[in-house]
């Protein structure tokens, strides 16, 4: 394992961030999604947090992602990034044969949502560059209604998402990758 630097990264011109994450509190049987969009200069979008009930942490991946996904269509993004700290999600989009029976139908929405939007990259990025959609994810624990859109970051997340703008980084220990000779 070596330190390396982590942050959030502003996306390319003309392209806007999708993060999301999903929170499972599995003691207490609940779960809770949520995320974010940012455009090019780093600049809130709009934002979003679910409260789920009794769902695995995969489950609440899903979830966070589709409400995300919807609002990019509807909003008619022709280019996002989708950057997630969910790794199986991750790999599983990258899939094409990918399925999830127990989950299918929201997991085929994401996969019919992505195909929809004409430009799109999806990524996994480690939990500290995905910290402002991981708060939101959490604080859906908290919410009485189901669903809310943020159109302007909550206080106590405008100091991460201005971090984040300013490129603030923090380390991480990561695995060395040692190439193939």
């Amino acid at each position: 394992m070596m330190p390396s630097q982590v942050k959030w990264e502003k996306p390319e011109l003309g392209w806007m961030k999708l993060n999301t994450d999903g929170s499972c509190n599995a003691a207490a049987g609940k779960a809770a999604g949520g995320g974010l969009i940012r455009d090019d200069m780093g600049n809130w979008v709009v934002g979003f947090t679910r409260k789920l009930g009794n769902v695995n942490s995969f489950t609440a991946e899903v979830w966070a992602l589709r409400d995300g996904l919807i609002l990019c269509h509807q909003m008619k993004f022709p280019a996002v990034i989708i950057e997630l700290d969910a790794k199986a999600l991750v790999d599983a989009l990258s899939n094409p044969r990918s399925s999830n029976s127990v989950i299918s139908p929201l997991f085929d929405d994401c996969k019919l949502l992505i195909s929809q939007i004409p430009h799109v990259r999806i990524k996994h990025v480690f939990r500290e560059a995905n910290k402002c959609a991981d708060r939101l994810a959490n604080s859906g624990h908290a919410q009485v209604v189901e669903f809310i859109i943020h159109s302007a970051p909550p206080m106590d997340l405008v100091p991460f998402v201005e971090d984040d703008s300013k490129g603030v980084s923090c380390s991480r220990l990561c695995p060395v990758l040692v190439p193939f000779c």
